[in-house]
C-alpha cells in the first residue's frame, strides 16, 4: 500500500510539469461487457472533484444536492471538495485504498497517465450499450479513446481560447481586423504608438503551462507545436520541425519591436486579465463564452468608452479546443457498471438527471414560472452545477434563460477550431517528458527574450535533449505501434 501510494505521488509531481499528446500502453479490459444486462443499484456513490458547484461556504448546497439525488434515484451520494491545489494530492492517496472513491474527474495531462498505470476502470463496452449513445456528440467519447478504448467520459466540451481585441482602439488607429499574421504584427505596433504604457499583447508565458501548449499564442504558433505528435505516421518532436523555426521568427521579432509583455515569461493569467481591465493592453488571448462577457464588462468598468471583441482567426489558423474534462471510474470501485449508469449516464441523460446536474434543485436554485419557462433563484443562483449547458455534448434542452453575448462567443469559437488531442503517454518513458518540456521552455525563452540566435537556441536544445528525445521518440514509434495521423495540435 504504501508503495503505491508512493508511486501516485511521484506520478503527480511528475506530470504537474510534463508535456504530450495521445499514445498510451493501457490493458484491453472489458469490463462493461455486460452492460446491456440488468445493472444492479449501487447502495452508494462517493466522488471527489474540484469542479462542482461553488462550493466554498456552500455545504448546505451540496448537503440539499446529494439529499435530491438520493430522492430521485434511492442512491446516497457523498461529495468531496478539496482545495484546488490539492486535488490531485488528495486524489491520489484516495486511488491508492482498495475502495475510497468511485467516480472522480482529471484533466487530459493525468488521464493518460493514470490509464498507463492500471488505474481506470474501462467504460467501452458500457458506453457501447448506453443509453445515451444516441444523443451524445460521439467526438468528445473518441477524443478520450486510448488505443481504441474509453477510460473516461466527457464531462462537457473541452472549451477553449479566441484573442480578446480592444476594438475601440481598432476604430481610433482605423485599423482593419488581421487576417494574416503581417496584418497582425502591424496591428501591434500601431497599438504601440497609444502610449508609453501601452503593452499591444500579453500572455502568461510563451510556452503554455498545459496541453494544447500552443494555445494562448495561436497567431504565433500557428502550424508548430512544442511537443511530440504525429506527422506522417510517426511520432515526431516538434521543436525540431521546420514550423518551430518560423513562429520562434515571428516571437522574437515581436518581442525585438517591443509588442510583448516584457514580463510575459513570468505572468500569472489573473496578470494578463489586469493589465487588460486596466486598459493598457490591447490584445490578448482567454477562455471563448462567459469570460468573454467578463473580460468586456470589467473593461467597460475602467473605461465606458472601451469595447472587446473577439477576432477571427488568422488566415489558414484554427483556434484550439482542449480535450475535455474526463469523468472517470476507478478501478477499485465496487459497482462500476452501477455507478456509469446511475451517475454518468444519468447526468447526461438529456432530461431529468441533466437538468439536475446542470441546474441544481427545483425551488432551491431555480423554478418554474411556467409549463416553459423557469428562472433562477437569485439568493441560491450558481451558473452550474457539474455539467455546463453552454458545453454540453448532447441534445439537452435547456429551459433556463440563455445569454446572447455568451452563446455569440461560443459560436464564433466553434465554428473557427478544431479538438485538441489528449497528451501522449507512455509508461516505459513518461519520466522523461518534464525533463524535455523544461529545456524546451528554457531554449524558447532564451531565444525570444535575450540576443541568443534561433540556429543557437535550437542548437543548445540539440545538445541538451537530443538523448532524451531520441528515447522518447523510440519508444513511441517501436515496433508493433501503427498510430493514427492526426494527433497533432491543431
Amino acid at each position: 500500500m504504501k508503495r503505491k501510494i508512493a508511486l501516485l505521488l511521484v506520478l503527480s509531481m511528475s506530470l504537474l510539469s510534463a508535456c504530450g499528446n495521445n499514445e498510451n500502453e493501457n490493458p484491453q479490459a472489458s469490463n462493461g461487457q455486460n452492460q446491456a444486462q440488468n445493472i444492479e443499484k449501487p447502495e452508494q456513490i462517493s466522488m471527489i472533484t474540484n469542479t462542482f458547484m461553488p462550493w466554498e461556504d456552500n455545504a448546505e448546497g451540496i448537503k440539499l444536492f446529494c439529499e435530491e439525488y438520493q430522492k430521485l434515484t434511492g442512491i446516497k451520494l457523498t461529495v468531496e471538495i478539496p482545495k484546488v491545489s490539492t486535488y490531485y494530492e488528495r486524489l491520489n492517496i484516495m486511488l491508492a485504498t482498495d475502495d475510497s472513491v468511485d467516480l472522480f474527474e482529471t484533466g487530459s495531462l493525468f488521464y493518460p497517465n493514470y490509464a498507463a498505470y492500471d488505474l481506470l476502470w474501462d467504460m467501452t463496452d458500457a458506453w457501447e450499450n448506453s443509453s445515451i449513445k444516441n444523443i451524445t456528440n460521439e467526438n468528445y467519447v473518441e477524443s478520450l479513446k486510448i488505443d481504441g478504448r474509453l477510460y473516461g467520459f466527457p464531462l462537457n466540451a473541452g472549451n477553449g481560447t479566441v484573442t480578446y481585441v480592444r476594438k475601440d482602439w481598432l476604430d481610433k488607429l482605423n485599423i482593419p481586423e488581421p487576417k494574416t499574421y503581417d496584418e497582425f504584427h502591424e496591428m501591434l505596433k500601431k497599438f504601440k504608438t497609444l502610449g508609453d504604457n501601452i503593452i499591444p499583447l500579453t500572455a502568461a508565458g510563451l510556452v503554455n503551462s498545459e496541453a494544447p501548449y500552443s494555445l494562448y499564442l495561436r497567431e504565433f504558433y500557428q502550424d508548430a507545436s512544442p511537443d511530440f505528435y504525429l506527422k506522417d505516421g510517426k511520432y515526431v518532436d516538434g521543436m525540431t520541425e521546420p514550423e518551430m523555426k518560423e513562429t520562434l521568427t515571428r516571437m522574437k521579432r515581436a518581442y525585438e519591436d517591443g509588442l510583448l509583455d516584457p514580463d510575459i515569461v513570468t505572468n500569472k493569467t489573473s496578470d494578463c486579465r489586469n493589465k487588460f481591465y486596466e486598459g493598457i493592453v490591447g490584445c490578448f488571448n482567454y477562455w471563448a463564452g462567459t469570460w468573454g462577457k467578463t473580460i468586456d464588462r470589467k473593461a467597460k468598468e475602467a473605461d465606458p468608452s472601451a469595447e472587446v471583441v473577439a477576432l477571427n482567426p488568422l488566415d489558414g489558423v484554427k483556434y484550439l479546443e482542449r480535450p475535455p474534462l474526463a469523468m472517470i471510474i476507478s478501478k477499485n470501485s465496487k459497482s462500476p457498471e452501477g455507478v456509469f449508469k446511475y451517475l454518468i449516464e444519468y447526468s447526461h441523460d438529456g432530461g431529468e438527471g441533466q437538468m439536475l446536474f446542470t441546474n441544481g434543485i427545483e425551488n432551491y436554485h431555480w423554478r418554474r414560472v411556467s409549463d416553459t419557462e423557469t428562472e433562477r433563484i437569485e439568493s441560491h443562483e450558481v451558473d452550474a452545477i457539474y455539467l455546463k449547458t453552454d458545453l454540453s455534448i448532447n441534445n439537452f434542452v435547456d429551459p433556463m434563460p440563455k445569454d446572447p453575448q455568451i452563446e455569440e462567443g461560443l459560436k464564433m469559437f466553434y465554428e473557427n477550431s478544431k479538438l485538441a488531442p489528449i497528451p501522449i503517454a507512455s509508461k516505459e518513458t513518461g519520466n522523461l517528458f518534464s525533463e524535455i518540456d523544461i529545456i524546451r521552455r528554457e531554449v524558447i525563452e532564451s531565444v525570444v527574450t535575450t540576443d541568443m540566435t534561433i540556429d543557437e537556441g535550437l542548437n543548445e536544445y540539440n545538445v541538451r535533449a537530443s538523448k532524451l528525445v531520441k528515447r522518447v521518440l523510440k519508444d513511441l514509434n517501436s515496433e508493433g505501434e501503427n498510430p493514427e495521423e492526426g494527433s497533432k495540435e491543431e
